[in-house]
């Protein structure tokens, strides 16, 4: 992924999440499931991979999305994001 393609991804993700008042496990279910369905740019493997980048970045996440969500909140979500998106997507 290039140097800084994953930022759309995840300032998508974040655009998503930003009026959730808590990043708890149904908004990182709800998130996954819009990966699958295509409601994100990307498939699972290369959402996953832009929030691997994302992870491992040493700026701040929310500098461009602007959510109410503190930099920990997020990291956090996208690490349990990257763990769902990271298992075997349900058949359906």
């Amino acid at each position: 992924m290039g140097t800084d393609s994953w930022r759309g991804h995840v300032n998508g993700i974040l655009y998503g999440v930003q009026f959730d008042r808590t990043l708890d496990d149904s908004v990182v279910t709800r998130v996954d499931d819009g990966v699958a369905a295509g409601l994100y740019p990307g498939d699972r493997a290369e959402t996953r991979d832009a929030l691997v980048h994302a992870l491992r970045y040493s700026g701040p996440l929310n500098e461009q999305a602007g959510t109410h969500h503190s930099e920990d909140d997020l990291i956090e979500f996208l690490r349990r994001l990257s763990t769902a998106l990271a298992a075997p997507a349900p058949s359906g």
